[in-house]
């Protein structure tokens, strides 16, 4: 199988040849080791282009950014990037509302001062968000998707969902905290106006090319405690995937955090792939009782960074030898990369990748048997 044909078989809950490894492009830097890893079966997981377009008729975007940081022959580089502020301002009717963010490592944007500071601004806000109107726009995403070929998928990632946008995109977890308990009202109405104008969103995605759809919801039950899931988060993702399901879409969440918690819930949960999922030692739910716990879904399993990260290559191959062996048989599992390992330059990140791989490939062959 062509490495697209491996995690399309696993998202179709088919048979794939071998268990996928996938990983985001934003975290594989262009040149002979990627075309090495492609080759050796890395299926590539294309997060970046959309299908939709957004206009906001009554709200204007104001952008500045700090370029004094970093010198300017560095100015288009990663790194000099992360080392931009940029302040956001939405000039609207009945008030502004500014933010100020920077770039992480895969350049999303890294909230250092969040939209709403005060109760007054949860009006500016409905507006912004009420004025937002969504239409098809997949000129790009289907040309992406040509190029792209068999060698990995195109998986459309769609904003958070209302209640995590509101968490760690409009306020943070100060605020968030005390404005769910002292203004309630104000917080619920937010709730409200976000939510319709999400479900206006996923219809246009409905309508469009792209069949695997990922909400990169970055779920922990630490936070999201199970209260919070039951109340918001569920009855969203249920909507979402009746509207996905009715076109034939596949539907995952990111769930990269401490589940535990969440367990009973998320297997009640209409959602397709569990994406992201961290096993111990930064998640607190193992492979095996994954599996248990939430048959018929595709747990997209992601190699957690800290094992990666501080311990040598054989230790590497080890520990994803284990990840089979908890996985097997090897239905409805893929393992990703989807976070930080270190300098995606060095040839370290590069072999950590190939022996990951390489380990995938001499002993994942489906079913997986006795590793």
């Amino acid at each position: 199988m062509k490495p697209r044909e491996r995690i399309m078989a696993v998202l179709r809950h088919e048979e794939p040849d071998f268990a996928p490894v996938t990983i985001y492009t934003s975290l594989l830097s262009r040149g002979h080791g990627e075309r090495h890893l492609r080759n050796m079966g890395l299926c590539l997981v294309e997060m970046g282009v959309s299908v939709y377009g957004i206009k906001t008729p009554k709200v204007k975007v104001q952008t500045v950014q700090d370029l004094a940081s970093f010198n300017i022959d560095d100015r288009y580089s990663c790194i000099a990037k992360q080392k931009q502020t940029i302040e956001r301002t939405y000039v609207t009717p009945v008030g502004n509302l500014s933010e100020k963010y920077k770039w992480n490592y895969t350049l999303f944007e890294w909230p250092v001062e969040w939209p709403i500071k005060t109760p007054q601004d949860y009006e500016i806000a409905k507006h912004v968000i009420d004025d937002t109107e969504y239409f098809l726009d997949e000129e790009e995403y289907v040309k992406t998707e040509r190029i792209l070929g068999d060698d990995g998928i195109m998986a459309l990632g769609t904003p958070r969902s209302p209640l995590q946008s509101m968490l760690l995109e409009l306020m943070g977890y100060e605020r968030f905290s005390i404005d769910y308990h002292t203004y309630t009202q104000e917080f619920e109405d937010l709730y409200r106006v976000f939510r319709k104008k999400q479900l206006e969103l996923y219809k246009v995605v409905a309508d469009s090319a792209a069949e695997v759809v990922l909400l990169g919801d970055n779920i922990n039950g630490i936070v999201t405690n199970p209260k919070l899931y039951e109340k918001y988060c569920m009855p969203f993702y249920e909507d979402v995937a009746r509207v996905l399901h009715n076109k034939g879409k596949i539907f995952g969440v990111h769930c990269d955090g401490k589940l535990n918690c969440l367990k009973r819930l998320i297997e009640k949960t209409q959602m397709d792939v569990i994406e992201g999922f961290t096993p111990p030692p930064i998640g607190d739910v193992s492979i095996q009782d994954a599996r248990a716990a939430w048959k018929g879904k595709t747990l997209w399993t992601n190699f957690p960074a800290t094992l990666a990260m501080e311990t040598g290559l054989d230790r590497i191959r080890q520990e994803t030898i284990g990840i089979l062996r908890e996985a097997a048989p090897g239905d409805d599992f893929a393992l990703g990369l989807t976070e930080d390992l270190g300098d995606i330059k060095s040839i370290h990140y590069e072999e950590i990748l190939k022996t990951i791989t390489e380990t995938i490939m001499n002993h994942g062959k489906y079913p997986i048997g006795r590793v």
